[in-house]
């Protein structure tokens, strides 16, 4: 489940750019899990060899969504249960390669711990 719970973030915390604390998070996990849903192939089957044009457009679009500290923090509990609904058959390597492979530059690493 530690493993779970670390890809969960994992996953798309490369989603979450640095923006400004405001107090009140605009972001719903309908919104996260639309966006992310056309990745799920990808980070499960092991014949899928790129995360695929919609996965990374919903990546990006996602990650200009996320604008506050909060809308980060909500994003990633989202992310969190999605991952927990999936189960294990998530590949965190995939997960954390997609930002590369989508082309689009975090200001940190994909790689985080998450107890």
């Amino acid at each position: 489940m530690a493993g779970l719970m670390k890809l969960g973030c994992l996953v798309f915390v490369f989603v979450i750019a640095a923006g400004p604390i405001t107090a009140k998070a605009a972001l719903s996990c309908g919104e996260v899990n639309s966006n992310l849903k056309p990745c799920t192939g990808y980070l499960t089957n092991g014949g899928i060899t790129s995360p695929g044009p919609q996965c990374c457009n919903g990546v990006r679009k996602l990650n200009g969504m996320v604008l506050t500290t909060l809308d980060r923090r909500q994003a990633c509990r989202c992310i969190k249960n999605a991952a927990r609904n999936v189960g294990p058959g998530l590949n965190a390597d995939r997960a954390a390669g997609i930002p590369r492979r989508c082309g689009i530059k975090i200001p940190y690493s994909t790689q985080i711990s998450v107890r």
